[in-house]
């Protein structure tokens, strides 16, 4: 145990493992883990703006890496990831004076604010994948749950249609993604998501990702590396504001990017041996979990912290909640371990698995 704050007290072996998990869904379905561990940290006891700054430094380490390896693995969109950090920086500014602001108002009054924001977007993105993918399931169901028809099984809304058909200029040819779409839509999307980043404390990878596949209209795979790059400048650029204002614990980044960094190794390798759909399951059950110990935590904190069970709920849900994803990771990352060793694996998985690992990009 080790003393972060004035009566705050974190065990250094769980941060590690909490970091282990966020590392191997960050790598796996191409987030940050902004979304689950800045939650984490404020459930165990850190205040907001020092959980926030400290996430971000932890995760400044943790996307760079994960963007090196997803490169190699050709997932990257070097053109569209770029336009997008543009815009990520600026709203990353935005988004750090508003949380400063906040802060010089009252501390209730910035940790209801963080909360409230994130379990608001968490419930939005969480409602729009899970539909999705349950959607998806259905219909590659219906198509006899084929290999063939699991590659052809990407995201086409009508969203990303529309915005891909208006000629606004610079009407901007993406050639990794095979999309052509203004580079102003990309440009706001990045800055909207910037704000998130500052103010919470998270890469938005949680929206990014979602934003590039449903309403961009980007491979899944492709938008794993692409939502890391925009990310990584992003945070970057917030961790560095953060730090100027005094809200980042370096020590506690650290201990928690010893566990990150081999989870994200792991999963993002995994990528390789799966299709897109599969991907999309994990951001999908990732958000949708993290949903609950905020809203806990929210809740304590809007009941004026005189509800005990609901911090101590908070504290044990907002922990727990990394089981769901990582179990799913393992089980995809077994089940392609088995299928490329030429050994059996259930029907629900095997149009889920790669016909072979994809292509490294040279």
């Amino acid at each position: 145990m080790v003393e972060i704050a004035s009566g705050v007290v974190a065990d250094l072996y769980l941060l590690a493992a909490v970091g282990l998990g966020v590392g191997l869904i960050a790598g796996f379905a191409g987030v940050s883990g902004g979304y689950l561990l800045t939650p984490i940290l404020i459930v165990l006891g850190f205040p907001a703006h020092i959980a926030v700054g400290t996430a971000l430094a932890l995760m400044t380490a943790n996307t760079l890496i994960a963007v090196l390896r997803h490169k190699e693995l050709g997932h990257l969109d070097l053109k569209m990831g770029v336009i997008m950090a543009v815009g990520t920086i600026l709203g990353a500014e935005a988004g750090v004076r508003l949380l400063e602001h906040i802060k010089g108002v009252s501390e209730s009054s910035i940790n209801i604010g963080v909360l409230a924001v994130m379990t608001v977007g968490l419930a939005a993105v969480a409602v729009t994948m899970v539909r999705e993918v349950w959607r998806a399931s259905e219909k590659l169901s219906e198509m006899g749950a084929t290999d063939a028809a699991a590659d052809d099984l990407e995201v086409r809304t009508a969203a990303c249609r529309f915005l891909q058909g208006l000629c606004i200029f610079p009407h901007i040819r993406f050639t990794k993604s095979k999309l052509r779409i203004s580079g102003w839509i990309v440009f706001f999307l990045g800055a909207f998501i910037g704000v998130l980043s500052g103010f919470l404390g998270v890469g938005g990878c949680f929206m990014r990702g979602p934003a590039l596949i449903y309403l961009v209209g980007q491979p899944s795979l492709m938008a794993v590396g692409t939502n890391l790059l925009g990310a990584f400048i992003g945070v970057a650029f917030s961790c560095f504001r953060h730090a100027m204002l005094g809200h980042v614990n370096l020590g506690v980044a650290l201990v928690v990017l010893l566990g990150t960094s081999i989870g994200t190794q792991i999963g993002a390798s995994g990528t390789s041996y799966v299709k897109g759909l599969a991907v999309r399951y994990v951001l999908a059950a990732s958000v949708a979990a993290a949903l609950l110990g905020p809203a806990l935590k929210l809740a304590w904190f809007l009941t004026g912290a005189r509800i005990a069970w609901l911090d101590s709920a908070a504290r044990i849900v907002t922990v727990a909640q990394i089981f769901v994803p990582v179990t799913i990771v393992i089980v995809l990352l077994m089940m392609a371990f088995r299928h490329f060793r030429g050994g059996g694996i259930p029907r629900w998985a095997r149009p889920l698995m790669a016909d072979r690992p994809h292509a490294v990009a040279s």
